[in-house]
């Protein structure tokens, strides 16, 4: 069996900004595009695997404690295990229709840093916001001691889709 793993990440923001003056209109339209392809592959610039849980809610003061080396999900009809030596992107979506907030990291135990800057530090999603960051270089090391990435509704239910692109443990 053959496989092929290619991923591609990117980001954009664009706007028009118009300001009516006497007889003239002064206007400010532009975009920024960010994009990056990861080849398959375990060195900088590559990546070889994916995991993905869409639409998981939480309810208020619930959550989820994700072991990164310990990943499963079915896939083409049949249950995929999936573990992590590092991850090169993290892309984290708190869904429009959640009431509450989407606290992500501050594991009680063996927890993941990646792009934190400890262990306890944590970052807050609102409803309808998103997070992605990206290391496609080495990516943020897994390891049996930095394992767990938590997610945890604050002040509302919470429904989520979380995306973990990096590369293959073993």
């Amino acid at each position: 069996m053959t496989t092929i793993f290619r991923s591609s990440l990117e980001s954009k923001v664009g706007w028009t900004w118009r300001d009516e003056q006497d007889r003239s209109a002064v206007i400010d339209s532009n975009q920024w595009l960010w994009r990056i392809s990861l080849q398959e592959g375990t060195d900088e610039g590559q990546a070889n695997a994916v995991w993905y849980v869409l639409g998981k809610t939480l309810a208020s003061g619930a959550s989820n404690e994700w072991d990164l080396t310990a990943l499963s999900r079915t896939l083409f009809n049949a249950s995929v295990n999936q573990a992590f030596a590092s991850v090169k992107a993290l892309y984290v979506i708190n869904r429009k229709e959640s009431a509450g907030n989407l606290i992500i990291g501050g594991a009680s135990t063996n927890s993941w840093p990646g792009p934190f800057s400890s262990v306890t530090q944590t970052i807050r999603v609102v409803p309808g916001g998103v997070l992605l960051v990206v290391h496609p270089n080495a990516g943020w090391s897994v390891s049996a001691s930095a394992k767990n990435l938590k997610l945890a509704a604050e002040s509302g239910t919470v429904t989520y889709d979380l995306i973990l692109v990096g590369v293959k443990a073993g």
